[in-house]
């Protein structure tokens, strides 16, 4: 019996050994439970949960790109990040290392005043690099036809305008209280669609560095009372994307003005 578990232990210990050996094949780290968190595997699809809150990004990662993360969490995967005396508010997650049939779990805290912990910044780090990565490959899905496409402003959380163009003809902008409407011809609500159309259909962010500025969506719709799409637009954005954006917002608002009289 004695040689039955030496021979058995021998066996457990090379089944570890081995799991440790193994290369390791894909990460999961979670902030929170369906809320935060990512994936990735070498070479393969990964997943960003939680970095905007419109939408979760779903891309592929290069088995370099893959390595380049796992040289940043590796060393977190013998302890992860425990904190001694957790604060009130923190919340406990964990990281997730896959090496063939196996994984190691271990917790993590992102937050641990007064505790000094080695490579505790490789985290952010990642989650910076997996943020740039799955904005810029994010494709959005296809969007309806659009029946309907309009622009709100927005300042504070009040709306300070608005206009909209239909397919069906109909248009109206708002100001200062006052609603005028007038009609919008075919081939000005194809105009109307060429000026946006690069941004449908895609995800755009802006890059905003000033605080407390005017900003506002442009939105298409396909059903009355419904949205198929939001783009968000700020003034104080400063990306290239956001330039061009302007200048389009510009363009349609010419074409507003230049429908209004037929409704005088």
């Amino acid at each position: 019996m004695r040689f039955l578990f030496v021979g058995l232990g021998l066996l457990l210990s090379a089944c570890a050994s081995a799991r440790a050996d193994a290369p390791l094949s894909a990460i999961e780290v979670v902030y929170h439970a369906d809320t935060m968190y990512y994936t990735l595997e070498d070479g393969g699809p990964a997943r960003l949960v939680g970095a905007d809150n419109r939408r979760d990004f779903d891309f592929q990662v290069s088995h370099e790109e893959f390595r380049r993360i796992a040289e940043l969490l590796v060393p977190l995967e013998a302890t992860g990040l425990p904190c001694a005396n957790p604060p009130s508010y923190a919340t406990a997650g964990y990281m997730i290392f896959r090496r063939g049939a196996g994984e190691t779990r271990v917790p993590m805290y992102v937050s641990c005043p007064g505790d000094q912990r080695p490579n505790e910044g490789n985290t952010e780090l990642v989650w910076q690099l997996m943020n740039t990565w799955g904005r810029e490959r994010y494709v959005a899905p296809t969007m309806p036809e659009p029946n309907t496409i309009g622009v709100q402003y927005m300042y504070w959380g009040n709306t300070t305008g608005s206009w909209s163009v239909s397919r069906s003809g109909q248009g109206s902008a708002t100001h200062d209280g006052q609603t005028q409407t007038f009609a919008v011809s075919a081939e000005a609500f194809e105009q109307m669609r060429e000026i946006f159309r690069p941004y449908e259909s895609r995800y755009f962010e802006c890059n905003r560095v000033v605080a407390d500025g005017p900003y506002g969506y442009v939105i298409w719709s396909s059903q009355e009372g419904g949205e198929d799409q939001r783009t968000g637009f700020d003034a104080g954005c400063i990306s290239g994307d956001a330039n061009d954006l302007f200048k389009r917002l510009d363009r349609a608002e010419a074409l507003v003005e230049s429908l209004k009289p037929a409704a005088q």
